[in-house]
């Protein structure tokens, strides 16, 4: 095998491990755009400057940040800041592989250039030039996409500390305007209570009012009560006098039907004496059954004169019996109400001198017989 062939060999091998290399770095920088973190695509370079393609998504964050609330706001940035993390996390991790394949590339240069040493003896000073100028050309592209892929990150990690403290800025704003807001509403709602304390305060009083009310209004109604009780008690006494009254009336009623049923058995037996009295024959026939005159008839005999007088006075008190009877029965309904001892005493009065005056009576009849029948009882 000729040196040729070897060099043309080694030279396809590294080419084709930078081309690798660089997808690899192409598809990293592809998968960092889920992550809010834009790696410039590369074609012929590793790298390019994109700045407004990567401020873009933070202006973006930025003007949603605003209308977002504080909750909200900081799950956000805490998001973003796991992502970036992630990011942070994986652009390291390329890094160690970039700086592992640029161990290994060293590595395989410094093989190379053994090789070369090797070499140099037998070729020609035109082949070490051209594998010199291939492995100067092939360092320094290296080297120039190491530093553009530092740059980078220093770019980003700049960036990320400014978005960081600008979003900590913004949180701190919004955090003291809502501490505004905040203590707006708890001197509102304080207010509030103020009011409904005052209210209830107010209410409890037309409460304790409407209490002592209703108290007075129970107490009226007690007196009130017991002012009825009272009258009810008094109607019934009354009532019971009542009843006691219309019976007593009712009983007297009774005896003074019974004292009328007695005058008028006297009257019959008066019209019945004036009868005989009128007839000589019936005169005769008492003066011979009575044989032996008593005293009174004697004293009878030798005042006639007081006689006729107690004739005339029995028949005047028999006639004012009557007129009594009669107009006490019409004055009855009045004294109705009167006390029932004041009508049972003249009751019994009236009972005793009819009595009397029936003995009385008798005794005149006896004295009658002894006188000529010259009077008459028209007046009875």
């Amino acid at each position: 095998m000729s040196w040729d062939t070897q060099l043309n060999s080694i030279l396809t091998a590294t080419e084709s491990n930078m081309a690798k290399i660089k997808e690899r770095l192409y598809n990293r920088g592809e998968l960092s755009k889920d992550l809010c973190f834009d790696l410039p695509r590369v074609k012929t370079t590793l790298f390019e400057e994109e700045s407004p393609q990567l401020a873009a998504p933070y202006l973006s964050h930025t003007t949603n940040f605003n209308h977002l609330t504080s909750s909200d706001e900081l799950a956000n940035l805490s998001s973003q800041l796991l992502s970036q993390d992630k990011m942070i996390a994986s652009l390291h991790q390329a890094l160690g592989r970039l700086e592992r394949d640029r161990d290994q590339q060293q590595q395989r240069i410094q093989s190379l250039e053994d090789e070369l040493r090797h070499l140099r003896g037998a070729q020609v000073g035109l082949t070490e030039s051209v594998l010199e100028r291939k492995v100067d050309g092939l360092r320094q592209e290296f080297f120039n996409e190491l530093r553009r892929i530092q740059e980078k990150l220093r770019d980003s990690s700049a960036r990320e500390t400014y978005h960081g403290q600008h979003s900590t800025a913004s949180i701190m704003q919004e955090i003291t305007e809502n501490k505004r807001l905040l203590w707006k509403e708890c001197e509102s709602l304080r207010r509030d209570i103020d009011f409904l304390q005052q209210r209830f305060r107010r209410q409890e009083d037309d409460m304790l009012r409407q209490l002592s009310e209703g108290q007075e209004v129970k107490r009226m109604q007690e007196r009130n009560t017991k002012m009825l009780e009272g009258i009810v008690s008094n109607h019934q006494a009354n009532t019971m006098d009542l009843n006691r009254t219309r019976s007593d009336t009712q009983d007297l009623q009774r005896c003074l039907l019974q004292i009328r049923g007695e005058i008028g058995e006297l009257k019959d037996n008066l019209r019945i004496l004036e009868r005989k009295i009128n007839d000589p024959s019936s005169v005769q026939r008492v003066r011979s059954e009575k044989s032996k005159p008593s005293i009174r008839k004697k004293k009878s005999i030798k005042m006639p004169s007081s006689s006729s007088t107690d004739d005339t006075a029995s028949q005047l008190s028999l006639a004012d019996i009557s007129s009594e009877e009669t107009s006490y029965s019409l004055d009855l309904p009045v004294s109705a109400h009167g006390s029932s001892g004041s009508n049972e005493h003249n009751s019994r009065d009236k009972k005793t001198r009819s009595i009397l005056i029936e003995d009385d009576f008798s005794d005149d009849l006896d004295e009658l017989s002894d006188t000529p029948p010259e009077l008459n009882f028209s007046d009875l």
